[in-house]
């Protein structure tokens, strides 16, 4: 399994609000029609910055995902209210469940 974690700020004038609905809009037009993502989270930091963590199946997945990300509207519509991020990429060694 690999994470990406990408943390942003938003645009000047960008409500939370039109994050959630943003956020709502980038799930349901792109990240579900992507086979191998197995959760998405969005998060918010106590700074107001926030990040996108998403956890994909295998590294294949993700930089499949990634490459479809560049043509993709539904991407481009979610990315335009942020300021820029670069994101990370981290492999799961373990996972402890409750």
């Amino acid at each position: 399994m690999h994470i990406a974690l990408a943390p942003f700020t938003l645009k000047s004038g960008v409500t939370e609000e039109t994050l959630l609905k943003a956020s709502d809009d980038f799930e349901a037009a792109f990240v579900k029609e992507q086979e191998g993502v197995l959760r998405r989270i969005l998060v918010r930091d106590p700074k107001g910055g926030y990040a996108d963590i998403v956890f994909f199946d295998c590294e294949e997945t993700m930089e499949r995902v990634v490459a479809a990300e560049q043509d993709s509207e539904a991407c481009a519509a979610f990315w335009s209210i942020m300021d820029d991020g670069e994101y990370s990429v981290f492999e799961v060694l373990k996972t402890y469940e409750r």
